[in-house]
């Protein structure tokens, strides 16, 4: 008895963690309410909101250590105009590509010197692991069936905050790519399959209970389901969805293995490919995905994956944002796989023909949320050289604009209507053909001649401004790995490799060549400067 009540008032002390909309939401009717008073209270409100820290504002306990202090960040008027109406210093010449560019972080850190630190990522590990069950339980072969119980073993239990948020710095939702330095990457559905190990082919994630004229039909399946009241499952609905805890509680008194099944997909989903930021809960939608447990595997889940990634870098773009959702895991490790200088130790135990390529790192050990860190970061890849890969980079065609988009952090929206989904039936109409893929690359770093020029004029090549660097700031040293240095020599002879070398001349090869055993002497220059500083 003494145990239990002790843990009752650890329960009841706890402090309870309101999802994102709900406090968003309780902000707008205290400013309504100030509002409606009189114009001294409105003033202090304001100076309230402005000087009010959230806890995402705190300074983490290893920047108090180290006298690293956070930048705290004043919230623009709902009125502060995002779009980019004229050429930006450091940023975009043309005013036709990027257009909500003012709203973005680079813009805010190469114009005011503004840092607003590391990203909160998101994550729900917890919530799979409480899911207890043995391999040959009922419930668990339906969910094995599906072919999405992999990613239990999939996410990683630690991000690299400040890693992902000197990426995000140069995310651009208008073209859905990362701009660097030499040029463009982004995440292929490739990608999502290699490191998520999720299928690319089969019929878009969508449902009829998604519409709002179907929404009492989802409830009623969700009420049965979870054996709760429609009224309830509405009112969790407006708070952000079900919460976690509540779907594993509920279904553990349940013997019905297919509403199991389903709730721990629910479970799975929404703490590993669909997080959002209500913290503790899943959307409801997704429980309209699992209804047929037979056709969940017939689902697009790696389109449906980085459409949702897409989406959320966009939100994490904005200036005033502080958090990044979305599947934190396959940002990471797509960053592992292609910049070989921040990848963390190997897994002993991944198997390359078995195991998602997500499963290939060793991520044990958290990386502390240092702004010193994202600074770092945030210069090697400001400083970083050319090395593209496959085909030659050539300016691309415009992308598709929106039918509506407004892009401030408060109220993020982008729809292209309905009238997308249906190229989604017709694979060739967004396939490159073999005219738009262009020439395959001699060197790895190959460009067109006007496409530098051309990315130089629509995008900006740097974050961080040099003027607002200290005097005499030391240059950045690039430590990278014996892998990583391995890795750049492969690229380097990859033309002249057996299969392909046939194509250069005797000439081209030892070029080749020589790039190699240039990389090799630098950095033994490098090993060597190393080597007398330390004596």
């Amino acid at each position: 008895m003494a145990d239990q009540s002790r843990k009752k008032g650890r329960v009841e002390n706890r402090p309870v963690m309101a999802s994102a909309r709900a406090t968003r939401a309780t902000k707008r009717s205290i400013q309504d309410s100030q509002q409606n008073i009189n114009k001294s209270a409105l003033v202090v409100n304001e100076n309230f909101k402005h000087s009010h820290k959230s806890l995402d504002d705190q300074p983490d306990d290893n920047e108090l250590e180290k006298g690293v202090t956070r930048h705290t960040w004043k919230k623009r008027p709902r009125t502060f105009d995002w779009v980019l109406n004229a050429s930006a210093p450091g940023g975009p010449v043309s005013i036709n590509l990027l257009r909500g560019y003012r709203g973005h972080v680079a813009c805010d850190i190469w114009e005011n010197n503004f840092e607003r630190g590391c990203l909160v990522i998101q994550s729900r590990i917890q919530a799979i692991e409480l899911f207890q069950f043995k391999p040959r339980d009922a419930w668990y072969m339906l969910v094995k069936s599906t072919r999405l119980d992999h990613l239990r073993q999939c996410v990683f239990q630690h991000h690299n905050a400040p890693l992902i948020s000197a990426f995000v710095e140069r995310w651009h939702p208008e073209t859905n790519s990362f701009h660097l330095p030499f040029g463009e990457m982004t995440i292929t559905l490739h990608d999502v399959s290699m490191i998520m190990g999720l299928e690319i082919s089969g019929v878009a994630v969508n449902h009829p209970m998604h519409r709002k004229e179907n929404r009492p039909d989802l409830f009623k399946f969700i009420a049965n389901m979870l054996q709760i009241d429609e009224k309830q499952v509405k009112a969790e609905h407006t708070l952000g969805g079900i919460k976690l805890t509540k779907i594993r509680e509920l279904l553990e008194k349940k013997s019905n293995v297919d509403d199991i099944a389903r709730g721990y997909l629910v479970t799975l989903l929404g703490s590993t490919l669909f997080i959002d930021k209500t913290v503790d809960r899943a959307s409801t939608l997704l429980f309209s995905l699992t209804t047929d447990l037979v056709g969940v595997k017939t689902y697009s889940w790696a389109s449906a994956t980085l459409a949702h990634l897409y989406r959320e870098l966009g939100k994490a773009s904005r200036a005033e944002c502080a958090q990044l959702a979305g599947p934190s895991t396959l940002l990471e490790a797509w960053i592992y796989e292609h910049f070989p200088m921040f990848r963390p130790s190997l897994n002993s135990n991944f198997i390359p023909d078995s195991h998602p390529r997500a499963m290939r790192w060793d991520i044990h050990t958290s990386t502390p949320k240092l702004t010193s860190s994202l600074k770092a970061h945030r210069r090697r890849l400001d400083d970083m050289k050319a090395e593209e890969f496959g085909y030659v980079q050539t300016p691309p065609i415009p992308p598709i604009k929106p039918n509506k988009e407004y892009k401030p952090a408060h109220s993020y929206s982008v729809d292209y209507g309905e009238g997308m989904m249906s190229f989604w039936d017709d694979p060739s109409s967004h396939c490159l053909s073999e005219t738009r893929l262009g020439k395959m690359v001699k060197d790895p770093w190959d460009t067109s001649s006007n496409y530098m020029s051309w990315f130089a004029q629509h995008t900006h090549i740097r974050v961080q401004n040099p003027a607002f660097l200290p005097d005499g700031f030391p240059p950045n040293q690039h430590q990278i790995s014996a892998e990583a240095r391995l890795h750049l020599i492969a690229h380097c002879l990859r033309p002249v490799y057996p299969a392909v070398r046939s194509q250069l001349t005797l000439r081209e090869q030892y070029q080749h060549f020589d790039r190699a055993i240039a990389i090799i002497q630098e950095f033994d220059n490098l090993y060597v400067e190393d080597q007398q500083e330390d004596d």
